[in-house]
């Protein structure tokens, strides 16, 4: 079975959903499990960016090719495109921004360690 663009947008926001979820309910009990997570979230900012570039080039080609025009409100195209782009370009700028400042969280958790380490659980430091 494949998914279409819109069922894996779908199914990434209500991963997080979940994600935020599970983390209200049950929280974190070992370093290693936020340091798990920050991994996790950085790759999805840096994703984000990669997704929100593609975003604009696909709505780029379609403009390029004559398939875009305004809805029924009737703002002139040129001004919801300019819109879009100016929107799409700072939700880059944060997505790299987020990106760079989970990467740094995720580093710097990886130096913490448990005080006492539970059985069975790895340190946060080691591989």
């Amino acid at each position: 079975m494949t998914e279409n663009i819109e069922q894996h947008a779908e199914g990434a926001a209500r991963s997080f959903v979940e994600l935020v979820r599970a983390l209200q309910d049950r929280g974190i009990e070992y370093p290693l499990e936020a340091y798990r997570v920050y991994s996790y979230l950085t790759r999805c900012a840096g994703e984000m960016r990669t997704a929100i570039e593609l975003v604009e080039a696909a709505v780029q080609g379609l403009q390029d090719k004559g398939l875009l025009r305004s809805d029924y409100r009737g703002e002139p195209l040129d001004e919801v495109l300019q819109r879009f782009t100016e929107s799409s370009a700072a939700g880059k700028d944060l997505a790299g921004a987020l990106h760079g400042r989970l990467s740094t969280a995720h580093s710097a958790v990886g130096h913490v360690a448990y005080r006492e380490e539970p059985e069975g659980q790895e340190s946060a430091t080691g591989s």
